[in-house]
């Protein structure tokens, strides 16, 4: 089952939430809810046509068949809406970041989820 709640408001800064079981990996920053394409927002993964990318691929299917949140940044990219996603509570880019090659592409992280604090 999935779940979209709320729609995406400028003005009142509420972005719509997409929850519901990640019914297919991509690649690292790619995933589907639903059948429902989110890219993964302020996320940098190596293309699935490197061995790096293989690699990340890999990593990120270990997450199908679970839940997911994602609060929706209310753009679209290619046909997939752009979100920050968690996965039992824990933030999914944190992860890739963490445990993979993927890396932070500040300039799309619009919700500055991984502003470095000074």
């Amino acid at each position: 089952m999935i779940t979209i709640c709320a729609g995406f408001d400028l003005a009142a800064e509420t972005p719509a939430v997409l929850s519901g079981t990640i019914t297919h990996v991509r690649d690292g920053d790619t995933f589907e809810v639903g059948g429902i394409p989110v890219r993964l927002a302020a996320l940098d993964c190596p293309e699935n046509k490197t061995v790096a990318g293989k690699s990340v691929t890999a990593y990120a299917e270990q997450f199908e068949g679970l839940n997911t949140v994602c609060q929706l940044t209310g753009a679209m990219i290619y046909e997939r809406v752009v979100g920050y996603c968690t996965i039992d509570g824990v933030d999914y880019g944190t992860i890739m970041m963490r445990d993979t090659s993927c890396k932070l592409w500040k300039k799309f992280d619009v919700f500055k989820r991984y502003e470095v604090k000074e």
